[in-house]
């Protein structure tokens, strides 16, 4: 698919966010529920939440949270709730994902935290350790490169928000 936003219906945008997405969120969950990236997790500002073995962090207006089922992005307004969970796949308030204004929003949420956790990694421990640490994606067993996806998947985004600005 074409990283060209511009040149994409809304039908083969949503697509593509949602091809990009999935990868970008399993690999993530993969590498975020290890023992060692909880430790580095926390050093960015994670902290406890109520639930065993689940770490928080309010991103943007939406509240992350991370465990060793799922990964969710619950908007502060209430007005969604963005999943991931290997079982369950990619889900918008418990049922499929759409790619509704709220969902793009949460979308854009954890594409950014994910963006800015990478390149704190990156700062903090060097580009080597960065890409080391291994994001996989179990959907077609590929490397992902998450810093290389964020901003693929950023584009998109921008691309469909600011055409739905325009009409």
């Amino acid at each position: 698919m074409a990283d060209d936003a511009s040149a994409l219906t809304d039908d083969d945008r949503t697509a593509a966010i949602t091809e990009r997405l999935v990868p970008l969120l399993d690999s993530t969950h993969q590498v975020w529920s290890t023992a060692q990236e909880r430790r580095r997790l926390r050093a960015f500002g994670f902290r406890p939440a109520v639930e065993p073995g689940v770490l928080k962090r309010e991103w943007q207006d939406t509240q992350v949270r991370v465990g060793p089922d799922d990964l969710r992005v619950v908007a502060d307004d209430g007005s969604g709730e963005l999943g991931w969970s290997p079982r369950a796949g990619l889900t918008l308030d418990d049922g499929p994902f759409r790619a509704t204004p709220s969902a793009i929003q949460l979308t854009d949420s954890i594409n950014s935290l994910i963006h800015g956790y990478e390149r704190w990694v990156e700062a903090r421990e060097g580009r080597e350790e960065r890409l080391r640490r291994g994001h996989w994606s179990a959907a077609d067993r590929r490397q992902v490169n998450a810093l290389a996806e964020t901003r693929r998947l950023q584009r998109l985004i921008a691309g469909r928000t600011s055409r739905a600005r325009r009409s």
